[in-house]
C-alpha cells in the first residue's frame, strides 16, 4: 500500500467515526424523534457536513440557548424573540 492509500483509509475511518459520534449524541439529545430524523438525514447526506453542525448546534449553540433562556424547549414549535443583547464592556 502507498502513502496515498493510506492517507485515504485513515480520512474514511476518521469521517465514519464522527459520523458514528454524532449519531449516538443525536441519540441521546434532547430533540423529539420527529426532529431527530431530519438530523440523521442531513448527516448521511452530508457525511463531513452534517455531522459538524450537529455538534455546533448540540455542544454550542443548545447550551448556550439554555444558558440564556432555561425555560427554552428545542421541541417547542413557539417563536421566542429574544432580547436585545447588553453590549459588552471591554477595558
Amino acid at each position: 500500500m502507498d502513502p496515498v492509500q493510506i492517507l485515504l483509509w485513515v480520512l474514511v475511518i476518521a469521517i465514519l467515526v464522527l459520523l458514528v459520534w454524532s449519531l449516538v449524541s443525536l441519540s441521546h439529545s434532547p430533540l423529539s424523534p420527529g426532529r431527530r430524523i431530519p438530523w440523521a438525514f442531513v448527516m448521511f447526506l452530508l457525511p463531513v457536513l452534517g455531522p459538524a453542525v450537529w455538534m455546533w448546534w448540540r455542544f454550542y449553540y443548545y447550551e448556550r440557548r439554555k444558558a440564556e433562556h432555561p425555560s427554552w424547549d428545542p421541541n417547542s414549535h413557539r417563536v421566542i424573540v429574544n432580547p436585545p443583547r447588553r453590549p459588552t464592556l471591554r477595558a
